[in-house]
Protein backbone atom coordinates (compact mmCIF):
# COMPACT_ATOMS: atom_id res chain seq x y z
CA UNK A 1 0.00 0.00 0.00
CA UNK A 2 2.69 2.88 1.00
CA UNK A 3 4.46 1.38 -2.55
CA UNK A 4 1.39 2.39 -4.09
CA UNK A 5 1.26 5.58 -2.15
CA UNK A 6 4.36 6.71 -2.96
CA UNK A 7 3.80 5.97 -6.87
CA UNK A 8 0.52 8.15 -6.76
CA UNK A 9 2.48 10.76 -5.36
CA UNK A 10 5.53 10.63 -7.49
CA UNK A 11 2.74 10.73 -11.00
CA UNK A 12 1.08 14.00 -9.27
CA UNK A 13 4.25 15.51 -9.04
CA UNK A 14 5.74 14.48 -12.71
CA UNK A 15 1.92 15.44 -13.99
CA UNK A 16 1.93 18.71 -11.01
CA UNK A 17 5.41 19.68 -13.13
CA UNK A 18 4.45 18.90 -16.56
CA UNK A 19 1.25 21.48 -16.74
CA UNK A 20 3.30 24.32 -14.87
CA UNK A 21 6.11 23.66 -17.64
CA UNK A 22 3.77 23.94 -20.25
CA UNK A 23 1.95 26.83 -19.09
CA UNK A 24 5.31 28.95 -18.84
CA UNK A 25 5.96 27.69 -22.03
CA UNK A 26 2.78 28.02 -24.06
CA UNK A 27 1.77 30.96 -22.55
CA UNK A 28 4.61 32.86 -21.88
CA UNK A 29 2.89 36.32 -21.28
CA UNK A 30 3.76 39.56 -19.30
CA UNK A 31 1.29 40.16 -16.97
CA UNK A 32 2.26 44.11 -16.65
CA UNK A 33 -0.14 46.15 -17.75
CA UNK A 34 1.02 49.59 -19.30
CA UNK A 35 -0.84 52.18 -20.96
CA UNK A 36 -0.91 52.53 -24.53
CA UNK A 37 -0.22 56.70 -24.60
CA UNK A 38 3.30 55.23 -23.30
CA UNK A 39 4.19 54.04 -25.95
CA UNK A 40 3.49 56.82 -28.25
CA UNK A 41 -0.22 55.15 -29.34
CA UNK A 42 -2.12 58.11 -27.84
CA UNK A 43 -4.86 57.14 -30.27
CA UNK A 44 -5.14 54.37 -28.63
CA UNK A 45 -6.51 53.87 -24.76
CA UNK A 46 -6.93 50.98 -22.26
CA UNK A 47 -10.58 49.96 -21.61
CA UNK A 48 -11.72 46.31 -19.27
CA UNK A 49 -14.25 43.95 -20.25
CA UNK A 50 -15.72 41.69 -17.49
CA UNK A 51 -16.50 38.04 -18.98
CA UNK A 52 -19.30 36.42 -17.46
CA UNK A 53 -16.47 34.37 -15.80
CA UNK A 54 -16.08 36.89 -13.60
CA UNK A 55 -12.28 37.91 -15.23
CA UNK A 56 -12.01 41.49 -15.88
CA UNK A 57 -9.67 41.44 -18.96
CA UNK A 58 -7.95 44.24 -20.46
CA UNK A 59 -8.08 45.60 -23.60
CA UNK A 60 -7.02 48.40 -26.49
CA UNK A 61 -8.60 49.96 -28.61
CA UNK A 62 -9.02 53.03 -31.18
CA UNK A 63 -11.35 53.99 -33.64
CA UNK A 64 -10.90 53.66 -37.32
CA UNK A 65 -10.83 56.82 -40.21
CA UNK A 66 -13.82 56.94 -42.40
CA UNK A 67 -14.17 54.33 -44.65
CA UNK A 68 -11.58 51.62 -42.78
CA UNK A 69 -12.27 48.63 -41.33
CA UNK A 70 -11.61 47.59 -37.44
CA UNK A 71 -8.88 45.05 -36.76
CA UNK A 72 -9.22 42.29 -34.04
CA UNK A 73 -5.54 41.61 -32.99
CA UNK A 74 -4.96 38.66 -31.24
CA UNK A 75 -1.38 38.20 -30.18
CA UNK A 76 0.98 35.81 -29.73
CA UNK A 77 2.38 33.59 -26.44
CA UNK A 78 4.85 35.63 -25.54
CA UNK A 79 5.44 39.30 -23.46
CA UNK A 80 2.02 41.42 -23.64
CA UNK A 81 0.35 43.99 -25.38
CA UNK A 82 3.09 46.60 -24.98
CA UNK A 83 5.38 44.19 -27.24
CA UNK A 84 3.21 44.96 -29.97
CA UNK A 85 3.02 49.10 -30.21
CA UNK A 86 5.10 49.19 -33.70
CA UNK A 87 2.57 47.10 -35.45
CA UNK A 88 -0.15 48.65 -33.83
CA UNK A 89 1.46 52.29 -34.44
CA UNK A 90 1.60 50.88 -38.40
CA UNK A 91 -2.05 50.00 -38.62
CA UNK A 92 -3.09 53.35 -36.89
CA UNK A 93 -0.75 55.34 -39.13
CA UNK A 94 -2.86 53.88 -42.02
CA UNK A 95 -6.42 55.03 -40.99
CA UNK A 96 -7.45 51.33 -39.37
CA UNK A 97 -9.31 51.61 -36.30
CA UNK A 98 -7.88 48.63 -33.86
CA UNK A 99 -8.72 46.41 -30.87
CA UNK A 100 -6.50 44.19 -29.08
CA UNK A 101 -7.35 42.42 -26.54
CA UNK A 102 -5.35 40.61 -23.77
CA UNK A 103 -5.73 37.31 -22.65
CA UNK A 104 -5.87 35.97 -18.92
CA UNK A 105 -2.47 36.69 -17.21
CA UNK A 106 -1.44 38.81 -19.85
CA UNK A 107 -1.23 42.87 -19.52
CA UNK A 108 -3.16 43.10 -16.89
CA UNK A 109 -5.78 40.66 -17.64
CA UNK A 110 -7.28 38.36 -14.48
CA UNK A 111 -7.22 34.53 -14.46
CA UNK A 112 -5.06 31.61 -15.59
CA UNK A 113 -4.42 31.11 -19.01
CA UNK A 114 -5.82 28.03 -20.29
CA UNK A 115 -7.51 27.01 -23.68
CA UNK A 116 -10.57 26.51 -22.53
CA UNK A 117 -10.69 29.58 -20.92
CA UNK A 118 -8.98 31.77 -24.01
CA UNK A 119 -11.26 30.41 -26.28
CA UNK A 120 -14.46 31.27 -23.93
CA UNK A 121 -13.20 34.85 -23.30
CA UNK A 122 -12.66 35.30 -27.26
CA UNK A 123 -15.81 34.02 -28.43
CA UNK A 124 -17.84 36.46 -25.98
CA UNK A 125 -15.47 39.13 -26.51
CA UNK A 126 -16.27 38.63 -30.58
CA UNK A 127 -19.81 38.47 -29.72
CA UNK A 128 -19.94 42.06 -27.24
CA UNK A 129 -17.95 43.72 -30.61
CA UNK A 130 -20.29 42.77 -33.26
CA UNK A 131 -23.06 43.57 -31.13
CA UNK A 132 -21.84 47.07 -30.24
CA UNK A 133 -21.00 46.68 -26.72
CA UNK A 134 -17.33 47.36 -27.17
CA UNK A 135 -17.76 50.38 -29.49
CA UNK A 136 -21.22 51.74 -28.68
CA UNK A 137 -21.76 50.17 -32.57
CA UNK A 138 -21.84 46.72 -34.38
CA UNK A 139 -18.49 46.18 -35.81
CA UNK A 140 -17.60 43.38 -37.67
CA UNK A 141 -13.66 43.08 -37.73
CA UNK A 142 -10.98 41.94 -39.79
CA UNK A 143 -9.31 39.36 -37.34
CA UNK A 144 -5.71 39.22 -37.21
CA UNK A 145 -4.13 36.47 -35.75
CA UNK A 146 -0.63 36.33 -34.73
CA UNK A 147 1.02 32.68 -34.04
CA UNK A 148 -0.96 31.42 -30.93
CA UNK A 149 -3.35 33.82 -31.70
CA UNK A 150 -3.56 32.62 -35.50
CA UNK A 151 -5.21 29.58 -33.35
CA UNK A 152 -7.50 31.83 -31.14
CA UNK A 153 -8.46 32.93 -34.39
CA UNK A 154 -9.55 29.76 -35.91
CA UNK A 155 -11.26 28.46 -32.69
CA UNK A 156 -13.09 32.07 -32.85
CA UNK A 157 -14.77 31.76 -36.38
CA UNK A 158 -15.58 28.71 -35.41
CA UNK A 159 -17.22 29.75 -31.99
CA UNK A 160 -19.18 32.31 -33.90
CA UNK A 161 -22.69 32.76 -35.73
CA UNK A 162 -21.43 36.05 -37.80
CA UNK A 163 -18.03 35.76 -39.64
CA UNK A 164 -15.14 38.33 -39.99
CA UNK A 165 -15.16 40.27 -42.85
CA UNK A 166 -11.61 39.04 -43.64
CA UNK A 167 -8.81 36.60 -41.41
CA UNK A 168 -5.51 36.62 -41.52
CA UNK A 169 -3.26 34.51 -39.61
CA UNK A 170 0.43 34.90 -39.23
CA UNK A 171 2.42 31.33 -38.91
CA UNK A 172 -0.45 29.23 -37.91
CA UNK A 173 0.07 25.71 -36.80
CA UNK A 174 -2.25 22.71 -37.26
CA UNK A 175 -2.32 21.97 -33.40
CA UNK A 176 0.34 22.25 -30.16
CA UNK A 177 1.21 18.91 -30.13
CA UNK A 178 2.31 18.72 -33.81
CA UNK A 179 4.35 21.65 -33.04
CA UNK A 180 5.87 20.25 -30.09
CA UNK A 181 6.61 17.14 -31.92
CA UNK A 182 8.18 18.76 -34.56
CA UNK A 183 10.20 20.69 -32.02
CA UNK A 184 11.35 17.46 -29.63
CA UNK A 185 10.15 14.14 -31.89
CA UNK A 186 11.79 12.31 -29.03
CA UNK A 187 9.76 12.84 -26.51
CA UNK A 188 6.41 11.76 -27.93
CA UNK A 189 5.14 10.61 -24.85
CA UNK A 190 5.04 13.94 -22.96
CA UNK A 191 3.60 16.24 -25.98
CA UNK A 192 0.90 13.37 -25.70
CA UNK A 193 -0.11 14.49 -22.22
CA UNK A 194 -0.21 18.37 -23.21
CA UNK A 195 -3.75 19.80 -21.96
CA UNK A 196 -3.46 22.78 -24.43
CA UNK A 197 -4.55 21.20 -27.93
CA UNK A 198 -5.44 23.95 -29.86
CA UNK A 199 -6.50 21.57 -32.66
CA UNK A 200 -6.35 24.24 -35.36
CA UNK A 201 -6.77 21.45 -38.49
CA UNK A 202 -9.81 20.32 -37.06
CA UNK A 203 -11.86 23.64 -38.20
CA UNK A 204 -9.56 24.86 -40.96
CA UNK A 205 -12.09 23.66 -42.92
CA UNK A 206 -14.57 26.56 -41.64
CA UNK A 207 -12.68 29.53 -42.42
CA UNK A 208 -15.03 30.91 -45.29
CA UNK A 209 -14.06 34.92 -45.01
CA UNK A 210 -11.14 36.10 -47.14
CA UNK A 211 -8.05 34.58 -46.17
CA UNK A 212 -4.52 35.75 -46.15
CA UNK A 213 -1.55 32.96 -44.64
CA UNK A 214 1.73 34.35 -44.03
CA UNK A 215 4.25 32.16 -42.69
CA UNK A 216 8.34 32.94 -42.59
CA UNK A 217 10.48 30.63 -45.09
CA UNK A 218 12.10 29.90 -42.07
CA UNK A 219 10.45 29.53 -39.57
CA UNK A 220 12.19 27.13 -36.89
CA UNK A 221 9.21 26.95 -34.45
CA UNK A 222 6.35 26.12 -36.71
CA UNK A 223 6.94 24.65 -39.81
CA UNK A 224 5.95 26.09 -42.88
CA UNK A 225 4.42 22.93 -43.67
CA UNK A 226 1.87 23.11 -41.05
CA UNK A 227 0.93 27.16 -42.26
CA UNK A 228 0.46 25.62 -45.30
CA UNK A 229 -1.84 22.76 -44.42
CA UNK A 230 -4.07 24.99 -42.69
CA UNK A 231 -4.41 26.80 -45.92
CA UNK A 232 -5.11 24.33 -47.86
CA UNK A 233 -7.89 22.81 -45.83
CA UNK A 234 -9.33 26.20 -45.58
CA UNK A 235 -13.17 26.73 -47.62
CA UNK A 236 -12.49 30.37 -48.01
CA UNK A 237 -13.12 31.12 -52.08
CA UNK A 238 -10.76 34.13 -51.48
CA UNK A 239 -7.48 33.06 -49.88
CA UNK A 240 -3.95 33.79 -50.62
CA UNK A 241 -0.55 32.42 -49.33
CA UNK A 242 2.70 34.51 -48.81
CA UNK A 243 6.20 32.37 -48.18
CA UNK A 244 7.77 35.70 -46.72
CA UNK A 245 11.51 35.39 -47.78
CA UNK A 246 14.40 34.93 -44.92
CA UNK A 247 12.09 35.54 -41.99
CA UNK A 248 11.63 32.98 -39.56
CA UNK A 249 8.95 33.15 -36.33
CA UNK A 250 9.38 37.01 -34.85
CA UNK A 251 10.52 38.55 -37.98
CA UNK A 252 7.58 38.21 -40.24
CA UNK A 253 6.29 41.66 -40.82
CA UNK A 254 9.11 42.73 -43.38
CA UNK A 255 8.20 45.36 -45.54
CA UNK A 256 7.47 42.77 -48.65
CA UNK A 257 4.51 41.48 -45.65
CA UNK A 258 3.58 44.23 -45.15
CA UNK A 259 2.69 45.28 -48.28
CA UNK A 260 0.67 42.14 -49.16
CA UNK A 261 -0.80 42.85 -45.67
CA UNK A 262 -2.15 46.00 -46.49
CA UNK A 263 -3.08 45.21 -50.46
CA UNK A 264 -5.10 42.25 -48.92
CA UNK A 265 -6.61 45.07 -45.96
CA UNK A 266 -7.15 47.60 -48.77
CA UNK A 267 -10.19 45.23 -50.59
CA UNK A 268 -12.20 45.79 -47.98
Amino acid sequence: MRGLIRAAILLGLIFGGLLLTERLVVYAFDPREVEPATLDLKSMSAHRFEASSGRELVYWSAPPRKGRPTVLYLHGNAGNLSNRAPRFRIFLKRGYGLIAPAYPSSSGSEGWPVERAIRADSAEFYKALIGGEITGTPVVPVVYGESIGAAVAIHLNADTDVAPKAILLEAPFTSLKDVAEAIQPELLLLTGLMQNAWSSKDHASELEAPLLVLHGANDPLIPIAQGRAIFEAASSPKKQFYKVPGAGHIDVWTRAAQRRIFEFLGTF
